[in-house]
């Protein structure tokens, strides 16, 4: 953390590759390190994606920055041949490298994703004027399935303008299947919560695919989706599978805050005492397993995931060529009864240290609206390998109350949160690494 002191945001966030426009610089390495020359384990297994029929990967692609070709191209030979994108993700650059990465591959064999946002489409027009946009992006013919991406009501899900434009690109060949994904609201007080919207999505029959979030730690509403959608053949992917290493990261980030000599006041002094105790007690269980850091059991969590029969897909990010050879052999992998009662373990001792993805329990009993949710998405994008310039820049953008509100609460959102996470504490330290002053 301390080699961002004396940079100013602006400057940051040019080095990220922001420039006035607020247009993303694409760079083909920007998340990956040199190719490696070694061999790639292979998927091993293959699940029918509900009712589209298409055999895809048990793990997927899940670009939700921008990822270099030589990697998207590396998984692809190793049998990977489900890909998730979106028209955002960095600003059309991660639909470009995708495009790259497929070119003289047969596109039947692939199954690719992109979504597309309606915030401000009024018009069937605008929303086949967006997906002409992806498919150029992607340099393709057809996407397979386009997805209504972050809707915020059941009535957002059912919009016709939307459905409209689909019935006319399924036609026209350009999309086969339609699905929707949503993590939770993006603005304290002005969404529904996920399982409304995705139970909504079932019930409404018109989409072929959803993406969900589902881990071990925060996995009732996941099931319930997944059971209500087996019952229509819908098919189902993962996000959001790793609640891990906030134990890891929360400690470091403490003990380098009191490094750098950083000023703390004192509400903020009490919210690291809060912290610490209670990552204290997770100790005795990363001792008692000798978990110096933790890989042991994010591969434990991913075959949890996989592992489920109405998973048909994982979607991981692969930022390295490295994250290749550790996914990659989870594949086809069963998970032990060893690891299931480590998972037990871990959720019982570490799990208040995890801010429930999708949640947003505590959002309505804020006062100043901080959107809870949101931000601590954003932190975990910033604590994901190579993500912290891109974490800034989506903190820089939100426009609503940010949680620099929180310093002088009373703590509301952490009195009505029902699992116990010290969230005014992680509200607070995740302003203080996605800000610069």
């Amino acid at each position: 953390m301390s080699e961002k002191k004396g940079m100013n945001r602006r400057s940051f966030l040019a080095t990220a590759g922001v420039v006035s426009t607020g247009a993303l610089i694409p760079k083909s390495n920007l998340f990956a390190k040199e190719e490696s020359k070694a061999e790639y384990p292979r998927i091993k297994d293959y699940h029918v994606l509900g009712r589209t029929g298409f055999q895809v990967s048990d793990i997927g692609i899940g670009t939700s920055r921008v990822y270099s070709t030589p990697i998207i191209s590396a998984l692809l030979d190793a049998g990977v041949n489900y890909i998730d994108t979106a028209e955002g993700y960095g600003r059309g650059a991660a639909e470009r490298n995708i495009a790259e990465a497929i070119k003289g591959r047969d596109r039947k064999s692939l199954f690719i994703t992109t979504k597309i946002r309606m915030r401000g489409v009024t018009t069937k027009d605008q929303v086949i004027e967006k997906v002409n946009q992806c498919l150029e992006r992607l340099e393709t013919d057809y996407i397979d399935c386009l997805m209504n991406q972050g809707t915020g009501s059941i009535e957002d899900l059912k919009d016709e303008n939307f459905h409209l434009a689909m019935d006319e690109l399924k036609k026209q060949g350009k999309v086969r299947f339609v699905g929707t994904a949503n993590h939770g609201s993006m603005h304290s007080g002005q969404g529904e919560s996920m399982e409304t919207i995705l139970m909504g999505a079932v019930e409404d029959g018109r989409f072929d695919v959803l993406l969900v979030v589902y881990n071990f730690v925060q996995k009732d509403a996941g099931e319930r989706i997944m059971a209500a959608a087996a019952q229509k053949d819908i098919g189902i992917t993962i996000m959001k599978s790793d609640p891990l290493g906030r134990y890891f990261q929360m400690k470091e980030r403490i003990e380098q805050m009191k490094k750098d000599g950083e000023p703390i006041d004192e509400r903020t002094t009490q919210y690291m005492t809060r912290m610490e105790a209670t990552a204290k007690q997770a100790e005795s269980f990363i001792q008692e397993n000798n978990l110096t850091n933790p890989s042991e059991i994010k591969e434990a969590a991913l075959k949890f995931v996989l592992n489920n029969p109405k998973v048909h897909t994982l979607n991981l990010a692969f930022n390295t060529f490295d994250d290749i050879h550790n996914y990659l052999k989870l594949s086809g992998t069963r998970l032990k009864e060893t690891e299931k009662a480590m998972l037990s373990e871990y959720k019982k001792n570490c799990g208040q240290l995890y801010c429930r993805h999708a949640c947003g329990i505590c959002e309505p009993e804020c006062p100043h609206q901080v959107p809870v949710n949101t931000i601590m998405r954003y932190s975990r994008y910033f604590d994901a390998q190579s993500g912290e310039k891109y974490a800034m820049e989506k903190y820089a953008r939100l426009e609503t109350a940010k949680a620099d509100r929180c310093k002088n609460c009373e703590g509301f959102c952490e009195k009505s949160c029902p699992f116990g996470v010290p969230i005014q504490g992680l509200l607070a330290i995740a302003h203080s690494e996605l800000t610069l002053v």
